[in-house]
């Protein structure tokens, strides 16, 4: 996991394997090691955010497994900006954001710009972003009582995907137009 300066919300969930996200590239732009040559704090998950632009534009189950597939690939960025609090469990906390009614959804993004554009307050300086493999930062849904997750959540191509579709996407099941339709 490489991370970069770049949101905000509330609350916090425990990374599951309770890496410590404090170390990483000494620069934004060199990675760390051990962490892909194109991998960069200008890195953007171009993949999932053509699906999720084609699934905007055409909303139908086809338009969705193909974005959910996309989400699978390449790397996805979660907010961790902040400290664990005294007397907590050491190593990664997400920030999570909450729904309207009170409920936990998990922030994803497609890249460092989209974490920063989330940002409205005055501490915009102070957003650090955790890159993971997309895989990785799916499975966080698992993590806590999440109900879904917003992926680039601010930003004009925003949006909510129900737990029970990240889930999906971050196990190895071929995603379907059929099997969308049969999970209504």
């Amino acid at each position: 996991m490489a991370q970069a300066n770049g949101a905000n919300a509330s609350n916090k969930a425990d990374h599951p394997n309770g890496a410590d996200a404090t170390h990483g590239a000494e620069s934004p732009d060199a990675p760390a090691p051990g962490v892909p040559e194109d991998l960069s704090a200008d890195y953007e998950n171009v993949a999932a955010l053509e699906a999720l632009e084609a699934l905007q534009a055409t909303p139908d189950h086809e338009h969705l497994a193909a974005f959910l597939t996309a989400l699978r690939s390449g790397y996805l960025v979660v907010d961790v900006t902040g400290a664990p609090a005294k007397g907590r469990k050491k190593g990664t906390r997400i920030r999570t954001i909450r729904s309207t009614k009170g409920q936990l959804v998990l922030p994803l993004f497609t890249s460092m710009a989209k974490l920063r554009a989330a940002v409205t307050d005055t501490r915009a300086d102070q957003v650090k972003g955790a890159m993971m493999p997309a895989s990785e930062a799916l499975k966080l849904i698992g993590t806590d009582r999440f109900v879904a997750a917003e992926i680039d959540k601010a930003s004009p191509s925003s949006l909510v995907v129900l737990r029970k579709y990240v889930a999906l996407a971050a196990g190895d099941e071929e995603i379907t137009p059929e099997l969308l339709q049969s999970m209504r």
